[in-house]
């Protein structure tokens, strides 16, 4: 009787593991394809074809949308999916994350969202899409990033502690005008809404989609904001030039993937729309964006960090009305 226990229950820990089920979670390989399923049922319209549990809450854009028979957003309105897909999988807490394009009519529309996976049933779904996009401006995400996808070695891992702390500290940097607070690889770049917007250089697998016709000049006079000028990830942060923003919080960081070293997290920009700042020498400036227009931004952000050294970033936001929040409570340890 032993013997036909241990075979059996030998058997039972075999299927499940072939099924992408390691023993009290979900692993890599099951947390991507519930990711499959949920986009699959989301372009089909059909609540029925994703494992949703009971309860599972949905946000669009920081906006509750109800399931049970969604009439609004990606649920509503997507046609197809995109074949840029990037998954950041956390089976220690059973969530994953997925940055994509998704059709909407035949017009692409960006895609970043958390889900979170309990008993193999998705009970959160956190998404922020961004619409109106010309396909013209996306040729950075023709290809996913090969960092983004590559388990690190021993050697170059931090614990997942770590990886939250630096993933925040970007932030603070940010808001304190000082780079030094976090430490950079100097392969860093950031792409924001696709767009290229600092590093002197991409990766060449982004590289050789970059247009050969370079983009319009600007005016005579006018000068590129240094928040944008593609000069080292470090350059906009000590210009001062991020001033106008009022604070960045909450900064949620739920989704890290330990073996690759990536995160993914949700933080609220806050702009109140002021028209001047002061810069790090006293002087008073222009504000480079959003003078006069109070907003915030649920912005999710994912960070490669390799040796402790932000690398690569990428950001996905939208504007929201002033000081609202990303619709989710922060939880312990994000």
């Amino acid at each position: 009787m032993r013997k036909l226990w241990i075979i059996a229950v030998t058997g039972f820990l075999f299927v499940g593991i072939a099924m992408g089920q390691t023993a009290g979670q979900c692993n890599r390989q099951c947390l991507e394809g519930i990711v499959n399923k949920y986009l699959d049922a989301m372009v089909a319209h059909d609540v029925s074809r994703a494992p949703f549990a009971a309860n599972a809450r949905y946000t669009e854009n920081a906006k509750d949308i109800s399931l049970a028979k969604p009439t609004e957003g990606l649920w509503a309105a997507s046609t197809s999916l995109g074949n840029y897909k990037l998954y950041v999988a956390d089976p220690q807490q059973g969530q994953v994350a997925f940055v994509g394009l998704v059709n909407e009519g035949g017009k692409p529309a960006i895609l970043s969202m958390r889900l979170r996976i309990e008993n193999q049933k998705i009970t959160e779904i956190e998404s922020i899409v961004i619409r109106d996009m010309s396909e013209a401006n996306l040729w950075t995400m023709k290809t996913v990033p090969v960092e983004f996808t590559r388990a690190l070695g021993p050697n170059e891992r931090v614990s997942r502690q770590e990886l939250i702390r630096i993933s925040k500290g970007y932030f603070e940097a940010i808001v304190k005008s000082n780079s030094k607070l976090v430490s950079w690889s100097d392969e860093c770049y950031r792409l924001e809404n696709g767009m290229w917007t600092a590093g002197a250089k991409l990766p060449p697998e982004l590289a050789v989609n970059e247009p050969k016709t370079p983009p319009a000049s600007p005016k005579p006079g006018a000068k590129i904001s240094p928040a944008f000028n593609r000069g080292a990830c470090t350059a906009g942060i000590d210009s001062g030039v991020f001033a106008l923003i009022e604070s960045i919080d909450p900064r949620r960081t739920p989704v890290v993937d330990e073996e690759r070293g990536v995160t993914w997290g949700v933080y609220v920009f806050n702009h109140p729309g002021v028209k001047e700042v002061k810069m790090p020498d006293g002087s008073i400036k222009p504000a480079a964006y959003f003078a006069g227009q109070p907003n915030s931004m649920p912005i999710s952000e994912l960070f490669k960090i390799k040796s402790g050294k932000i690398r690569d970033i990428m950001a996905i936001g939208v504007i929201n009305k002033y000081r609202s929040d990303s619709g989710w409570k922060q939880r312990p340890n994000e």
